[in-house]
């Protein structure tokens, strides 16, 4: 009787095999491709606020004394600042943080090794090429994550007058803010180099 029954039940098994094959395949929901706008949005960017924030405590807490060379149009000029004024310009640099849910759906981060200085290299760029801050790299230690440089590069138009900065934060170090205006007629150039704890 079991030699009868076998071919009976062949078909019925292969009809259900191709049902659960069918079925299994339509369920399988689209993966996300690379640099779509759902995958970038979850992305976790660098917190350069709370680094900036962390970096201008260390500077206050121990009271080093701090020097500002500054050469405004060929002309150079170094004094002692207090710590106040250092943390006012170090101040500035919390506007060009991007890791907020709002701000970071407009840039993209990519990353890169270097095996030869063992270091990872954050790079962020924004989507819209009119967005002030037009370029961001964070160095950092490969093995630890320990951020070893900030460097920042933002534009914006006022009027006619285009306004470039570009911020360089070595960590425990030193800060480098340089500025530039062009205008039609006009042109000025000034570079900070702000040290606590490092040599120009």
């Amino acid at each position: 009787m079991k030699v009868f029954r076998i071919p009976f039940l062949l078909p019925v098994f292969f009809s259900i095999a191709c049902l659960v094959l069918v079925s299994c395949g339509g369920s399988n929901p689209e993966k996300p491709k690379t640099g779509d706008t759902q995958a970038s949005d979850t992305a976790h960017f660098y917190p350069l606020d709370a680094y900036f924030k962390e970096q201008t405590d260390y500077v206050a807490l121990h009271g080093f004394p701090i020097y500002r060379i500054m050469v405004k149009d060929g002309k150079k000029d170094s004094a002692a600042i207090s710590t106040d004024a250092f943390i006012a310009i170090a101040q500035t640099l919390h506007r060009y943080d991007i890791s907020a849910p709002d701000v970071k759906a407009l840039y993209r981060e990519t990353s890169f090794e270097d095996l030869s200085t063992a270091s990872l290299t954050l790079n962020y760029k924004p989507v819209d090429k009119s967005a002030i801050v037009q370029n961001i790299d964070i160095l950092m230690d490969q093995e630890g994550r320990a951020v070893k440089r900030v460097f920042i590069r933002a534009v914006q138009q006022k009027g006619d007058t285009t306004i470039t900065e570009q911020y360089s934060w070595k960590t425990n170090k030193s800060l480098q803010v340089n500025r530039s205006l062009e205008a039609k007629n006009y042109s000025s150039t000034e570079l900070n180099f702000i040290n606590w704890n490092d040599r120009p």
